[in-house]
């Protein structure tokens, strides 16, 4: 289904977060907005069937851009964590910002925000520091690619004094100038400081950073944040009773139609997690109206907090994190989850998926009941989304009402089977098909391996039985090369075979795939085309193992042909151009003849009838389906792609999972379910309906390689078709000089004719006149 704005999207017997659970609905979006939510009435004969679930798109209230993924990347290879706490991770984190540099940044930024729209993300408040060391480098990747997603995902930045801002030589007053001037940088939404950084803790210090935070925030209309409180000592004063007096001193606003309304965010405060209830009870008074919201940070909390000391016996860990279902459910305030860090060394392990943590939140929190799982939902939905300022609206349920904006999350696959209680079976939650994106690979991944394995039998097995049998001479007195180039044209010739027959049935019966627009042709998928390119894969993986193998025998081009192939084919597996999966395939309709002229060769039967009029109908088939065909069939994907390129889907229907650790969507939502805008039948797998550049220039580039071959081997061909048939300049000298004209006695004419001096054309075997058989 077209994910134009103009156009209405229909979702059919689905689930919705916040209503019963037996209960279906029929939801119906339109520019971006839900229309109609409608109780599902099902056909009268209609078979219960595994609905899908619609949930809330997901947020990161949390998340540091600059410093992700520094243990995986190349560049900050030699950073090893050795003793694993926050001293080492203070020490190698600043090492690491020393090194940081534009295009870095925005490499691994940008990977963060394309995985983290993958799992369903649609804001997230990204930190970027600034300080004297690293300047403003953060704050430029971080603008930057706030504008790069700008129509993907809301990206929130944040300027982030993880440093001291007053305990320095100067009293910090160069390092208060470069925040000031970072903060007032347009596309600048939020100012946040590390109180607890300033020299040995000293709270009148950590009170004036606050202070001072305060007062930025204030007179530049920011939203603020503080990483506060990240102690477990009960003997230190709470930081965060004092922000929120110096709150109420600066009269911070509290009203959320006001221009000037920001909110205030408290992440980490692990001190907090030694409060009793009646000091909960305080605090909240304390708060009163004030848009406090708290960020638990478990996967970087519970790696530094609660660490038993190192000559105990290591029983007694605390759980070092905010409790959040019970601050919510017990205590009436607001929190959320947040990822913190990525790959780095404050949080060596980890994702960018929100509902993996909310999922971790059951057992941490021991939340296991429904409304635990709704609660958990909110943290990383609704209330992540209130702390960040993206919303101002205090009802957090995760229910859908009409005129709500359609930005939610799918689980589920509608095509599932009415007899299985999961969306996913054990081969589609293979790792590699989420890794590299190829989402309908699970379903085909059968006939990938089928087709490797069975052309890996026909060469190794079933040519050399069926051609000593078929020809026993010949085939025993080939050299090793030439009987691995023998078996390579048997398999060449079976594939080539089967795949038409198969692709040509697809086109003429798939009634789904003769009705697509651009965008399903880019898009969308059928499962008669994902067969064609299961085989097809399989087939290329074993032509470029061959072709790897057996490179001196075969040469470059054979192996240029099997990479951009295995390229070109592979992708249809995200999905991406699916329909053109069985119209390229169709190259290979001239192979076939291709291979009985080699043959032909091979069997002495060069120049003859049979060859003659089997060439003639390779140089038609070949120029036929593969540069008449071909080429034409190159412009239209080349248009649909470029139409792609510069599309922009209406609105931000995205892929995540629920929640309910039993329901079929918690074990979607380990696996990672990607994001996408709302699709149904031919564009269930579409995904977001973006092409990266990188895709679109590697499926392009290969499918240029090959029509690029075509092309040489067509004239190769034709001259090696030539030489069967049209005999040497010195053959047709001698053949005019043995012809003699003589005159008898009588005055007779008589032709004489050395026959000795006729030479049929001896043919050159060579390996390397016919282009490859593929």
């Amino acid at each position: 289904m077209s994910s134009s704005s103009t156009k209405d999207q229909l979702f059919i017997d689905v689930h919705l977060a916040g209503k019963p659970r037996n209960s279906r609905w029929d939801l119906c979006c339109k520019d971006g907005d839900i229309e109609s939510i409608f109780e599902h009435v099902p056909p009268h004969s209609a078979q219960e069937t595994n609905s899908r679930f619609l949930a809330p798109s997901l947020c990161h209230p949390h998340i540091h851009l600059d410093k992700c993924f520094l243990l995986s990347h190349p560049k900050y290879a030699q950073l090893k964590i050795m003793d694993g706490n926050f001293a080492e991770a203070l020490r190698l984190t600043s090492e690491a910002k020393s090194r940081f540099e534009h295009d870095d940044l925005m490499e691994r930024g940008r990977a963060l925000i394309e995985e983290s729209i993958g799992y369903g993300v649609t804001h997230m408040r990204a930190f970027v520091e600034v300080d004297e060391g690293v300047g403003f480098k953060c704050l430029e990747a971080g603008l930057a690619l706030k504008e790069e997603f700008r129509s993907r995902c809301y990206v929130q930045i944040c300027v982030f004094a993880q440093d001291p801002i007053f305990s320095h030589t100067d009293g910090g007053e160069a390092m208060r100038n470069l925040l000031e001037e970072a903060a007032g940088r347009p596309g600048v939404e939020a100012i946040g400081s590390t109180p607890y950084v300033e020299k040995d803790g000293d709270p009148e210090v950590q009170i004036k950073n606050v202070e001072w935070t305060i007062h930025l925030a204030k007179k530049l209309r920011l939203h603020l944040d503080f990483h506060i409180d990240y102690n477990l000592d009960s003997t230190k004063r709470s930081m965060v009773s004092e922000a929120i007096r110096l709150l109420h001193l600066s009269n911070w606003p509290v009203d959320p139609d006001s221009s000037e309304f920001r909110t205030i965010v408290f992440g980490h405060c692990t001190r907090l997690t030694l409060f009793t209830t009646e000091e909960w009870s305080n605090l909240r008074d304390r708060i009163q109206d004030l848009p406090v919201s708290f960020v638990g940070l478990p996967t970087s909390d519970l790696y530094m907090m609660g660490r038993p000391e190192q000559d105990s016996g290591g029983g007694h860990r605390v759980r070092g994190t905010l409790q959040v279902p019970q601050m919510i459910q017990k205590h009436g305030l607001n929190a959320a989850l947040g990822i913190n860090n990525v790959g780095n060394a404050f949080t060596p392990h980890g994702s960018c998926d929100p509902l993996s943590l909310a999922s971790f939140g059951v057992g941490l929190y021991h939340a296991g009941t429904e409304k635990d799982a709704e609660v958990l939902l909110q943290c990383v939905s609704s209330r992540a989304k209130f702390a960040i300022g993206a919303t101002h609206s205090r009802a957090f349920d995760t229910d859908f009402a009409i005129g709500d904006p359609a930005n939610f999350v799918v689980f589920g696959n509608k095509s599932a089977s009415s007899a299985s209680f999961r969306s996913r079976t054990s081969t589609q939650e293979l790792p590699f098909a989420d890794y590299v994106h190829f989402t309908t690979l699970p379903l085909h991944i059968h006939e990938v391996v089928g087709s490797f394995l069975g052309y890996t039998f026909i060469h190794l097995v079933l040519a050399p039985v069926i051609s000593k049998r078929l020809f026993p001479v010949k085939y025993a007195k080939l050299s090793k090369e030439r009987k691995i180039n023998w078996d390579v044209h048997v398999v060449s010739l079976c594939q080539s075979v089967v795949i038409n027959s198969l692709a040509l049935w697809v086109m003429w019966t798939d009634e789904e795939r003769k009705g697509m627009d651009w965008q399903q042709r880019v898009w969308g998928y059928t499962g008669g085309a994902g067969m064609i390119q299961g085989l097809a894969t399989g087939y290329f993986i074993w032509d470029l193992v061959i072709s790897l193998a057996n490179a001196k025998l075969f040469g470059p081009g054979m192996l240029a042909h099997a990479v951009s192939a295995l390229v070109v084919f592979s992708f249809g597996f995200r999905p991406f151009v699916n329909f053109y999966g069985c119209t390229f395939i169709l190259y290979e309709l001239s192979t076939p003849f291709l291979n009985f002229h080699w043959f032909f060769d091979k069997l002495d039967m060069t120049g003859s009838k049979a060859q003659l009029y089997n060439g003639i109908l390779l140089l038609f088939m070949f120029f036929s389906c593969r540069l008449v065909w071909g080429t034409y069939q190159s412009v239209r994907v080349y248009q649909d792609v470029w139409a792609a390129l510069h599309h922009q889907p209406a609105a931000a229907s995205i892929h995540p999972d629920t929640l309910s650790n039993n329901t079929m969507a918690a074990h979607e939502a380990a696996a990672g379910k990607s994001a996408a805008p709302i699709h149904d039948g031919i564009m269930q797998f579409a995904g977001e309906e973006f092409v990266p550049l990188w895709l679109a220039f590697t499926y392009l580039g290969s499918n240029i390689v090959l029509n690029t071959l075509n092309f040489y081997w067509f004239g190769k061909m034709i001259e090696t078709v030539r030489k069967r048939f049209q005999p040497p300049k010195e053959t047709r000298r001698k053949e005019k000089a043995i012809a003699t004209r003589s005159t008898g006695a009588n005055g007779s004419v008589k032709i004489g004719i050395d026959e000795t001096e006729v030479r049929r054309r001896k043919v050159v075997n060579d390996e390397h006149e016919v282009p490859p058989a593929t």
